[in-house]
């Protein structure tokens, strides 16, 4: 048994090229709320992060009980490129439960044509907890995965 307690989530954090057009998406399609949007010291976040000369823009928005903490790093020069795909090892992606589907990954792709699917239309889960649920995923430019659920016992 551990010797702490883990009170509750505090919130996803992504890594994104542009904060603006995200902190869009995110409020505009997603109905989320802009919490806040600020630099970070630059002394405080190389620390934090381990990365000398870590130069960071971060938001915070809030949805449904959940906040997502978007990070825009200008610096330091040579940052890499994550990209993977849903089977790579180190893959995650964030789960929301909506009514439609459909018409969030419409409206999701409305937004911005950049902005793709991993599969031409939704699938019913045929196996486990989620058995009968309806899911999609989306990709976004910077290869976020967004999947979309609805609940048959909602």
């Amino acid at each position: 048994m551990a010797e702490f307690i883990i009170k509750r989530t505090f919130h996803t954090g992504f890594c994104v090229r542009d904060l603006d057009w995200t902190i869009g998406l995110f409020q505009k399609v997603l109905g989320f709320k802009l919490v806040d949007k600020a630099p970070r010291d630059p002394r405080n976040q190389s620390f934090v992060s381990g990365v000398p000369g870590a130069q960071v823009m971060i938001a915070y928005m809030d949805c449904a009980g959940h906040s997502v903490e978007l990070q825009c790093y200008s610096g330091p020069a040579g940052r890499n490129e994550y990209r993977p795909r849903m089977v790579d090892v180190g893959h995650f992606h964030l789960s929301f439960v909506v009514d439609d589907v459909d018409a969030v990954v419409a409206a999701c792709k409305r937004y911005d044509d950049r902005i793709r699917t991993l599969s031409p239309h939704p699938m019913e889960v045929d196996q486990g907890p989620n058995k009968g649920n309806k899911i999609q995923f989306v990709v976004l430019p910077d290869d976020i995965h967004l999947e979309f659920t609805t609940r048959i016992n909602e």
